[in-house]
């Protein structure tokens, strides 16, 4: 009998019933708009449970220019963050549906962040995240924004560049999702264009990582 194999789920979204007002994309008649706890998970991975999961943000609502401006409009991420911080330091609120034992299954979390709004706002944003994270700062590995449902070029943005740098200079990673179907060839195109811009002229020490985690496809459309 082959041994037990320790997995990590690379890939998970979260949240208490109580936060579904902050998601961006989850209507009131969405279906996945109901409590989505590590209880939940646990019960849906039960058959083979993983050792534990990496958390990406799930697209709470943000405003980039209030988030510039005075730094409201970065509060829905926040409450994310938050909301993390509760299930890695154990210290639930009452129906969010993760206990105190829970708090070891979360390996990494990767929060949302401004990347378009360039280095100052960058800088104001992650000093923000380390305040609300606490304990669970040593967590988040990395940031997150999502791009396939973006207007072309936002990835190739002087301020979308510089952020992506200040990241590698600072050890953390780039979650990056690509959906060709939604995009097309031209997305991935400017992926590659956006890695080679980041990249350039920095030491190899200091480039930051892209971390792939979701990659939609039409092969059709990459190779006509």
């Amino acid at each position: 009998m082959a041994p037990d194999i320790p997995i990590i789920d690379a890939h998970v979204h979260l949240y208490p019933e109580s936060e579904i007002p902050t998601i961006a994309w989850c209507a009131p008649d969405h279906p996945l708009a109901k409590q989505q706890s590590v209880e939940e998970y646990k019960v849906a991975s039960a058959s083979s449970p993983p050792k534990g999961f990496i958390f990406i943000e799930a697209d709470r609502k943000n405003d980039l220019e209030a988030g510039v401006k005075d730094g409201s409009g970065w509060e829905g991420p926040l409450i994310e963050v938050s909301f993390l911080r509760r299930i890695v330091t154990g210290q639930p609120k009452d129906g969010e549906g993760h206990t105190k034992e829970d708090a070891s299954l979360c390996a990494a979390y990767i929060p949302w962040a401004p990347l378009p709004s360039g280095i100052r706002a960058m800088e104001k944003y992650i000093d923000s995240v380390k305040k609300e994270a606490g304990d669970s700062w040593p967590k988040i590995r990395g940031f997150r924004y999502l791009l396939q449902d973006k207007p072309n070029d936002t990835m190739l943005q002087d301020h979308f560049i510089e952020s992506l740098q200040l990241l590698g200079l600072k050890g953390l990673v780039f979650e990056l999702g690509v959906d060709q179907h939604r995009r097309g060839r031209t997305q991935l195109e400017e992926v590659v264009a956006m890695i080679d811009r980041a990249h350039d002229g920095i030491p190899e020490e200091d480039k930051v990582v892209f971390i792939i985690s979701e990659f939609s496809l039409t092969l059709a459309g990459c190779f006509d």
